[in-house]
């Protein structure tokens, strides 16, 4: 008689069987500011976070984009070859900093809305954080 292997950890499911998978859905358009220092301390490359910071340019306070750049805009703003851009928006659309008004994909006819996507606000945060502790402890005290 033989019995079966013992399955490793690796073979295990990430989450129970029958249990809904959590959805991760971006948080609707995020202020400006907070989206800003959240693409600027992201691991994305610096080409994606010049793309990000100049598509956040045209937002408001609120995150909404009432004169969309479109796909043409953001080459002329940055100097960037469109190629690279529409790279750079399919990048940030993948990590939930921006989303689409239509589920088409393309950049140069779809509005372009921010979002904030989980946990970047808090990641941002901690960053500034530890900034402005390492600005204290290197300035002189009186």
């Amino acid at each position: 008689m033989t019995t079966a292997a013992r399955p490793t950890p690796a073979q295990m499911p990430s989450r129970r069987p029958g249990t809904p998978a959590a959805k991760e859905t971006p948080r609707p358009p995020a202020h400006r500011e907070p989206w800003q220092k959240a693409i600027l301390a992201s691991s994305l490359p610096a080409n994606f976070r010049f793309v990000g910071v100049a598509l956040s340019t045209h937002a408001d306070a609120t995150g909404h984009i009432a004169h969309q750049p479109r796909l043409i805009g953001l080459v002329h703003n940055t100097g960037i070859n469109a190629r690279q851009v529409a790279v750079a928006l399919t990048a940030l659309r993948d990590r939930g900093f921006l989303r689409l008004s239509t589920p088409d994909g393309r950049y140069d006819t779809a509005d372009l809305i921010l979002t904030m996507p989980l946990g970047a606000a808090a990641r941002a945060h901690r960053a500034n954080n530890r900034s402005n502790a390492a600005k204290q402890t290197d300035q002189p005290t009186p």
